[in-house]
């Protein structure tokens, strides 16, 4: 079972991705989480500390998922299919991460300082993976951060419109997908 706080977080979570940040109050958290709203500042110590701590958390759980299984010492391409189909996999069963994101990056706890230092704590191994490919000549000369923003970014809205129903996707269209964002960073 999950405990309290994880169903805080969970509430949390899903009622910004569906209201906004503006529509979510503490209330609404306790009564999605299934808890009283005193429970919440046992764990929090306000919405802020709430919102940074589901950002966070969520962060590192994209992180493991995407890094679950790679080898370093494999060849670039098999590197590369491990992270894409893991991202794949973590977008498809966490549908809420995407929405969550979108409405976190649009709000005032949003800075350009905090996404740096995220990024260098939980993506790290995979920008390395980026800038080693750069720095041997397999990919564009384009910096780490757009390789992986041409490469991964876009299963982001292809798997929210897939979710809500909006295109239909499958196995063999993801490989396309896969193969078309290899492509997309391969030096030419």
């Amino acid at each position: 079972m999950v405990n309290k706080r994880e169903r805080i977080l969970n509430a949390a979570e899903h009622l910004i991705a569906h209201k906004g940040f503006q529509g979510m109050s503490m209330q609404q958290v306790a009564n999605e989480a299934n808890v009283a709203a005193g429970t919440i500042y046992r764990y929090f110590k306000d919405k802020e500390s709430l919102l940074r701590c589901v950002h966070e958390e969520r962060l590192q759980d994209v992180s493991q998922a995407l890094l679950q299984g790679v080898n370093t010492q494999q060849p670039c391409l098999a590197q590369f299919r491990v992270l894409w189909r893991n991202c794949l996999h973590y977008l498809l069963s966490n549908p809420d991460c995407l929405l969550y994101r979108v409405q976190y990056e649009a709000s005032p706890l949003f800075t350009r300082e905090e996404e740096v230092r995220m990024d260098e704590r939980y993506f790290k191994p995979v920008f390395e993976f980026f800038e080693h490919g750069r720095e041997t000549g397999l990919f564009r000369d384009l910096p780490a951060e757009l390789l992986g923003f041409l490469a991964m970014e876009n299963l982001m809205l292809l798997t929210q419109k897939h979710t809500r129903g909006c295109i239909q996707l499958s196995d063999a269209i993801f490989d396309e997908l896969m193969d078309a964002a290899w492509n997309a960073i391969l030096k030419r």
